[in-house]
């Protein structure tokens, strides 16, 4: 299925909103969308929402033989999966320029940029290593895939305990399970943080946002994609599009990256950590429950939370105090009741007195009539029976 145009309604109104300093999502041009970041329950199952795009990042290991060149050393692959579920434009084993790019950036970030220790990878050197695969799959695509990817990806590898070896005398490997020996965590020398600006020409004038959504990209002339570390080292740097920068505009991306890129390392850090302590208190891990807003097990496991914690205390209302608001209404009431009659009593004898009068002359009148004609039909009928 081919993607649908955007309409020219839509282009128009994204520009003229950029020109007037405003995001169709009501944030400021430098500011990022909600980040969360939930591990499974296993290590290295990693899943990260940036806003509405939702990336799964899956860390697995296996024994293998090393590369000649390098025979110390352990590997590590990467690879990006887009399905229909993320968008309908993507097709299954199809690749495209998406792909592509995604590849690049993971491959020049994490791989390239050597944050992992692949010597601590190794087992026993020119016979057996390990080799780290790193699978990448986008669920959600709602913009700025890149930065999602890399933050999944790096927050997996971080979270990854692999599993104890022993090495015999004759030279066989024997890998432990988790329940013998504790995992050995992976080692990560530097956080490495990507972070992509988008960038739109709009009456010959630049205007640069960061974070990018869904809408932005598809109607944006260029982006820059730029990848470094919380020490001030450059990874990656990649420019697709169509615009011609000025060395003072990349200057200032790079500045503002160098400024965000401390705050994620230490968040993805901060992260981590405290899922490991959780696991290492006999906690057991929920999974990916606390990411489903819609399972009505969590739902229900909400409910019950608010049940068992202090704010069941504050509807549950103590008996005493129940009796002195009830007292406390009652005189309400009857204050409420007095106050009542003695409005009624002042408008009784604030009314004149005519008016007052008034009806109880007709009444006086009206019986007086009654009681006339009831005497003259009386007679009436005397004097006819006397006749008679």
């Amino acid at each position: 299925m081919k993607e649908i145009p955007l309409s020219s309604c839509e282009r128009n109104s994204v520009i003229a909103a950029i020109q007037k300093g405003l995001r169709h999502d009501n944030r400021e041009f430098l500011e990022v969308r909600d980040i969360n970041i939930s591990f499974g329950k296993d290590f290295g199952s990693c899943t990260v929402t940036l806003g509405q795009t939702r990336v799964l990042a899956q860390v697995t290991c296996e024994v293998v033989e090393p590369r000649p060149s390098r025979p110390s050393e352990g590997k590590i692959s990467i690879s990006v999966h887009l399905s229909p579920m993320a968008a309908p434009h993507f097709e299954l084993g199809r690749g495209n320029d998406l792909v592509e790019e995604l590849q690049q950036i993971l491959d020049r970030n994490i791989k390239e940029s050597r944050c992992l220790d692949l010597e601590s990878l190794c087992i026993l050197a020119e016979e057996s290593v390990w080799q780290l695969r790193v699978d990448v799959t986008v669920l959600n695509h709602a913009g700025n895939l890149g930065d999602a990817c890399n933050l999944a990806s790096v927050a997996a590898l971080r979270h990854f305990h692999r599993p104890d070896v022993t090495v015999e005398e004759d030279g066989r490997v024997t890998i432990h399970t988790l329940e013998e020996r504790e995992p050995i965590p992976t080692f990560m020398k530097k956080v490495p943080v990507c972070l992509t600006y988008a960038f739109f020409m709009v009456d010959e004038k630049c205007h640069m946002l960061m974070d990018p959504s869904d809408l932005e990209e598809r109607v944006m002339s260029g982006k820059l994609i730029v990848g470094l570390n919380p020490h001030g080292e450059i990874t990656s740097m990649m420019f697709p599009g169509r615009v011609a920068l000025q060395k003072r505009e990349i200057m200032n991306c790079i500045q503002n990256a160098f400024s965000k890129a401390k705050a994620s390392a230490e968040m993805i850090a901060r992260v981590v950590d405290d899922d490991v302590m959780k696991r290492k208190s006999l906690i057991k891990p929920s999974g990916y429950t606390d990411c489903l807003v819609s399972d009505s097990t969590y739902r229900r496991k909400k409910i019950d939370e608010l049940v068992e914690n202090e704010i069941r205390g504050e509807f549950v209302i103590p008996q005493e105090p129940m009796e002195e608001n009830s007292t406390k209404m009652e005189d309400s009431m009857d204050d409420s009741e007095e106050e009542e009659e003695e409005a009624e009593e002042s408008m009784e004898i604030s009314s004149p007195k005519k008016s007052v009068q008034a009806p109880a002359n007709k009444s006086k009148k009206k019986t007086t009539t009654m009681s006339d004609s009831e005497e003259e039909e009386i007679a009436e009928t005397l004097t006819a029976n006397d006749l008679q």
